[in-house]
Parts: structure tokens; C-alpha cells; sequence
């Protein structure tokens, strides 16, 4: 979980990744995920709910697509650094529960 926190960036609301993109990145698994094999290890549900926290989050269009794209050394910029320490309790919480980001 730790390497999405230095997801970062900038960019204009129509660049935003999708949830369902984010979703599909972030269970990808393998050499071109952001996640590597633990990637394929997060369920659907468990995926969809981390793609949520990230989508709705503060993190710039451009650190999403870094996720997307399997970006592993993009550098974070400090605000999208600080946006995803924000987030960092709900996305553990998906991954515990596999359901709520409340």
C-alpha cells in the first residue's frame, strides 16, 4: 500500500482515470503493475473500493494516471503525497473489509 502513497501530480478534471480504471490497474498484477503481484491478489470488491477512496480523493489527475499507467518511480508532488496519507486509513479499510470507505 505504501507505493500509492507517492502516487502524485496535476491535470484537468476530463484527464481523471475513471474508478473502474483505477479499479482494473490496480488488480493487475505483474512486472506493469503499480502493485506488482499483490495486485492480483485484491478482490473485486476490494479493488472497486480502493479506487473509490482514490478517485474521490484530493490526488491530481495526473498522480491517478501514474497509477494507472503502472508508473512505479513517478515522483509525488507534496500536495498529492499529503492527499494520499489523507486516505491511507480508508484504503487499509478496504483491504481489511473489502467493502466500506466510510
Amino acid at each position: 500500500m505504501s507505493v500509492l502513497l507517492l502516487v502524485p501530480g496535476c491535470g484537468s478534471s476530463s484527464d481523471r482515470p475513471s474508478q473502474d480504471e483505477v479499479s482494473k490497474a490496480l488488480q493487475k498484477g505483474g512486472e506493469g503493475s503499480i502493485l506488482g503481484s499483490a495486485g492480483s491478489k485484491l478482490s473485486d470488491k476490494q479493488a472497486d473500493c480502493i479506487a473509490k477512496v482514490l478517485v474521490d480523493s484530493k490526488i491530481s489527475d495526473k498522480g491517478l494516471q501514474a497509477l494507472v499507467d503502472g508508473k512505479k518511480n513517478y515522483k509525488a508532488s507534496k500536495q498529492d503525497a499529503s492527499a494520499a496519507t489523507s486516505v491511507s486509513s480508508k484504503m487499509v479499510k478496504c483491504v481489511s473489509t473489502g467493502l466500506s470507505t466510510q
